[in-house]
This record gives structure tokens, sequence and C-alpha cells, in this order.
């Protein structure tokens, strides 16, 4: 029997019926069915879905099946691609719209192993849409993605979150009661299960665990990356805080490697270390090594002297600092300038730097202030 347009089938398997004597004055009985199939193919003749119940009832007069137990199948180009399970669920104009109830769940049959989850689903066939609803969750082995409802779009794999949307993101398999390393809460956010393409519209606002007992925040305008790819960019301005170790940085648009456990920038950017003041462009953030480094055009800032090189790498663990490349350090205390190919630096408990330069030639240039006398005399710079 073909209902709800030429591309759609329904079976149904007698079990038992009853029928009114008189139908007038009595509601009809439905019809209860032991089996119920429901599938759609395209033009071509390939499947699109499938779905069936072991137990069903039908009511003809409002064009409604009631079935428990639902399982089915999604194809793509012929070939099943998904899973589709809940307990109870409601057919309605045969196939025009199915409602699935109770741990709907729908499952990646390929390497992906992409589970999506929802107390509830609407779903429309001809629309080539499921709306999830009543807490829907996006899931594979390294992330969770929830928000307030999400809609999957079944031709082209792609689900939209919103009403609070929340990313939590894993550098390892998701293990209970491993709490996730990066924790993000976005306006609306859209995720291609097929490509892996992320996108989500600010603004962000984002803890991160770098290690069990370390907690810093990020904040963004938006998001983008790819979560096959395993990498995020944060759209500028980026602000990265960790007060704990006294550390506001701010930087442009940041990409963040997740395996790596990297955070890189092309962009210009400012990193306040307690005293200090790191800038330039280049940086590179490497949560294994607990360092920073600025690749190009670094400068140094603390009080009563100043640095500059080509590259700075200060480690926020030990406290060291390696500048390298043309470097040129200024004391205020008689002008002093040193320049040397690499000076290397100690964070002392006070927050400020000590350089020094062991094993390397140094230039050191003073000026001397003028000893108070008639005769006018100008001193000369001392080189060493």
């Amino acid at each position: 029997m073909n209902i709800a347009g030429p591309l759609v089938g329904l079976v149904l398997l007698l079990s038992a019926c009853q029928i009114s004597e008189d139908s007038t004055a009595k509601a009809p009985v439905p019809f209860k069915f032991k089996q119920l199939k429901l599938h759609q193919n395209d033009r071509g003749g390939k499947k699109l879905w499938d779905l069936q119940s072991p137990k069903a009832s039908y009511r003809i007069n409002q064009r409604i099946a009631y079935i428990e137990m639902p399982q089915g199948l999604l194809y793509r180009n012929g070939q099943a691609s998904y899973r589709i399970t809940a307990k109870r669920g409601t057919i309605i104009n045969d196939g025009e719209q199915i409602e699935l109830i109770n741990s709907v769940k729908l499952t990646t049959l390929d390497y992906r192993k992409i589970t999506l989850l929802a107390g509830r689903a609407i779903w429309k066939p001809a629309e080539n849409i499921i709306d999830l609803i009543d807490k829907p969750q996006a899931l594979d082995p390294t992330r969770t993605l929830s928000a307030g409802k999400a809609r999957f779009h079944i031709n082209r794999e792609d689900l939209e979150l919103k009403q609070s949307p929340r990313l939590l993101i894993w550098t390892k398999k998701q293990e209970a009661p491993e709490l996730p390393q990066l924790d993000l809460l976005v306006r609306t956010a859209n995720w291609n299960l097929i490509n892996g393409k992320l996108s989500a519209a600010g603004p962000i606002k984002s803890l991160q665990r770098p290690q069990k007992d370390q907690q810093r925040f990020l904040t963004a305008v938006a998001l983008e990356g790819n979560t096959k790819e395993e990498w995020l960019d944060f759209l500028p301005p980026v602000v990265i805080t960790d007060p704990a170790k006294k550390m506001e940085l701010k930087a442009g648009l940041s990409r963040w490697w997740i395996k790596q456990e990297r955070i890189t920038s092309l962009d210009y950017a400012e990193a306040k270390l307690d005293k200090l003041l790191l800038k330039g462009s280049k940086l590179d953030l490497q949560e294994r090594n607990h360092s920073i480094q600025v690749g190009a055009n670094c400068v140094v800032i603390q009080p009563q002297q100043s640095l500059k090189a080509d590259t700075c790498t200060w480690n926020w663990k030990t406290g060291a600092i390696l500048a390298e490349g043309a470097v040129e350090l200024r004391r205020n205390q008689l002008n002093q300038v040193t320049r040397a190919r690499q000076l290397q630096g100690k964070t002392g408990s006070d927050g400020l730097v000590v350089f020094t330069a062991p094993g390397e030639r140094v230039a050191t240039q003073l000026r001397l202030p003028q000893a108070k006398s008639p005769i006018k005399n100008q001193t000369p710079a001392i080189q060493f």
C-alpha cells in the first residue's frame, strides 16, 4: 500500500482487530498489529530510510500509528549510515511526520563512532530533518556537544545547536570522572558530521584545564574549527587568563591544536606575566613544555629595564627566560645597554627577571653621570 507520496511504503502485519457493531455510536477501535514496517526510496530506487516496530496500533480515521520499540536505518548513497532507535513513537499521516519518544538514539555505523541522543525527536522525512528535543547531545570518543535544542539535517549530516550550546573536549578518550580539558559556552553552533567542520557564534566563553589542578579562562568573538583535523580557531580579540599564575594574554586569531596541546597565533600578542610584559608576534603556547614562545620581534618589559630580541621563550614552571638573536638589554640605571647573541634570565621571588650571558660575548655601554664642575666637559660613553 502506498502512502504519503509515491516513494513511501507501509507494511502492516495484522495480529488482531475489533470492529464496532455500531460505528456511529462508538469511537472506532484501533487496529493492532504485531509488526510495522515503513520505508522510503529515492526516485532511482535507492533506500533513503526504513523504520520498523514489533508492536503497533493504527487509527484509520486519524491516520496515526502508535509504535513501540521502533528501530530503523538512515541511508547514504544506498548504504546504511545511521541506526535510529527509541522506546516509543507516533507516526502521523502515514509517515509525513514521525515522533520518537524516550531514549532517542542515532548512531553512526562507520569509524566515526558518533552518537546523537535526545529525550524526544520529531522526524520529517520530506524535509530531511530531525529535530532533537529534551536535552539533545552529540558524542564521539573525545567530545560532547549539548544544547537546549538541536536540528539534524539528514542529507548533509549537519547538526545545528541552539539555546546555550556547550562543547566539552578531552585531549584523550572520555573517561569518567576525568574533567574535560576544554569547556566551551557559545551562542549557536554548527557541526558537520561528514567533514568535521565546526563553527560557533560568540561571545565564546571557555574554561581550560591544562592540568588537573589548573584552570585557565579564554574568551573570543567566535570559533571555527575541524574535529577531524583536531584544531579550533578562536577569532579576535582573544584573551587568555590564568589567575593562579598572574598571567593574562591578549592575541589575535589563535589556533588551539587539540592533540598537541598548543595554542599558536601569527598575529601581534601581549602577555602579562606577573610584573613582566612580553610582546611580539608568532606566539606559541605549549602546555607540555610549560612555555610561551614569541617567535618574532620579542620585547620584554619590566620595571627599570627592557629587552629586545628576535625570539623569546618563557617557562612558567621554572621561571626561566631565553632571549635569542640580536638581543639588546637596556637598564635605566646608568643608561646601560647590553648587546649579545643570547641572554638567559631567571624569574625571582619578586617576579622580576635577572639576565645573564654565561659563556657569551657581550658588549655593554654605560653613560656615567657628569661631575658637577664649572668647566663644561662632555663625558664620553664607555665601551666594554
